[in-house]
């Protein structure tokens, strides 16, 4: 007699696996699914719809494409702690960055990242941030005396040109060595080239199929000029830096650029190469807009206004600028307002993954042909994440509440994990030391309706105008 083992039983807890086709979604047409309905220039949005008509986790397709989107913070955590052995970036992005020869440290996969990860962190490091306050500062006191004088007119300031003209001007002085001046000079012509760039990514990103593998529209021949310009202009940087270094052997890098180079190998030089071009698009975006979405919310608020003056004049007395590093850092106030006003206006609108393999994620079966995407405002402006979510209270980053919803992890716009963003640091710095410049200084006022102000999704999601009258503060 043979002893028969007992058949399992169901686990009645467990959830059942689902298909993407079993997920609720719009309704697309053939061969090309949702793509007609997806404005790429507010994707973030349509998707965030989506999600409040259909639930989390909901299903698209574009082209031959399938897709599923999260809100859930927990989904976002786990595939960015998975990275890179389980998700990699999703979709074309990483396929449409190289093409554009912009891919670096932001689309390397596995024992490329690693290598580029490394010498990108040490030119990054903190430890370098008191060497690099000086020239940071200069830069401020540049636009504090631009925002002075278009004051004393009377006129109506466009912040947003203003916050780039400082992220722009920052961010080649530090990586490059080479300071553009575009606060006081205006765009130059490679400014001018880098902007055509990302939203010509965004289209092809979220575009039915890469047609520009076959053909080339007005449009994708722009886009090639403007590369081509751009990464010779690169390559000059590049060249003069190496010289600069072959001159003064032994001494200290002076900005990141030399960072990188003295990390790097001759091997990692195109690396080295789509790195610089990635700050240069990257950092100035990510931190001037961020930047300027705090605006509405302080014209709003003349008392945290006030308070942030006072802290500010505390801090730097009789000074335009803070003088000392060390001072800037006790000013976390500042920091928090930004970090706020990117919890209700994210300038990272949505992240993207690809599974490396089949896998199961929240009870979904993933392909590995598959794109993730996981929204990040749903999960900031959540009630059970975030006490009274719909109200701008920076102080929610400082003060420990008893019993008030506070879930940090929620928060994802630098990322998380080990691809979390390496320039965080620094965006920090720039983004005290501008808010302080300009709160010691000046009353804001909005020149607009705020409702009249628009998200635009560039890679970044940015304001389409932000116009405000500077009032002198009285010291």
């Amino acid at each position: 007699m043979h002893f028969k083992p007992p058949e399992p039983q169901p686990n009645p807890g467990a959830k059942r696996v689902r298909r993407i086709e079993e997920l609720r979604g719009p309704r697309g047409i053939p061969w090309l699914g949702n793509a007609l309905q997806i404005d790429p220039s507010k994707a973030h949005r349509q998707f965030e719809q989506w999600a409040a008509e259909y639930g989390s986790p909901y299903r698209l397709k574009v082209g031959p494409k399938r897709i599923v989107v999260w809100t859930d913070h927990h989904v976002a955590n786990q595939l960015l702690r998975d990275r890179p052995k389980a998700f990699r970036r999703g979709g074309r992005i990483s396929q449409v960055l190289e093409e554009m020869r912009i891919g670096g440290l932001f689309a390397a996969e596995g024992s490329a990242w690693l290598s580029q990860r490394k010498f990108v962190m040490q030119a990054l490091n903190a430890t370098h941030f008191p060497g690099f306050y000086p020239t940071l500062r200069t830069i401020a006191l540049r636009l504090h005396a631009r925002l002075t004088r278009l004051s004393e007119e009377g006129r109506v300031v466009d912040m947003l040109h203003e916050l780039t003209g400082f992220t722009v001007d920052a961010v080649c002085a530090l990586a490059f060595g080479a300071d553009p001046n575009t606060l006081e000079q205006g765009p130059d012509r490679i400014q001018r080239q880098l902007q055509r760039i990302f939203p010509m990514f965004m289209k092809r990103l979220l575009a039915p199929f890469p047609y520009w593998r076959w053909f080339r529209l007005p449009q994708d021949r722009a886009l090639d000029a403007a590369l081509d310009e751009v990464h010779a202009y690169v390559q000059t940087l590049i060249d003069a830096a190496r010289t600069q270094m072959q001159r003064t052997p032994g001494q200290p890098p002076a900005n990141l650029l030399q960072s990188m180079l003295a990390a790097g190998t001759d091997a990692d030089a195109a690396a080295i190469a789509a790195n610089v071009l990635t700050l240069l698009l990257a950092g100035e975006d990510t931190t001037a807009h961020s930047l300027a979405w705090t605006i509405p919310y302080l014209c709003s608020d003349s008392a945290l206004q006030d308070e942030l003056a006072a802290q500010a004049r505390q801090a730097m007395g009789g000074d335009a600028v803070c003088s000392d590093y060390r001072l800037l850092q006790q000013l976390d106030l500042f920091e928090a307002v930004v970090t706020e006003a990117q919890r209700l206006k994210p300038v990272v609108g949505m992240l993207s993954f690809t599974p490396t393999s089949a896998t199961v994620v929240d009870d979904v079966a993933l392909p590995p042909d598959c794109i993730v995407y996981a929204l990040s405002r749903p999960a900031m402006t959540d009630a059970s994440n975030f006490r009274d979510p719909q109200h701008f209270d920076p102080h929610r980053w400082l003060e420990r509440r008893d019993g008030a919803a506070h879930e940090p992890r929620a928060f994802l716009q630098f990322g998380a994990g080990p691809r979390v963003c390496p320039g965080r640091h620094l965006a920090a710095v720039q983004m005290r030391l501008v808010l302080t410049t300009i709160l010691n200084s000046f009353r804001m006022e909005l020149a607009c309706a705020p409702e009249s102000i628009e998200e635009i999704n560039a890679f970044t999601v940015m304001p389409s105008r932000m116009p405000v009258r500077l009032r002198p503060r009285n010291k």
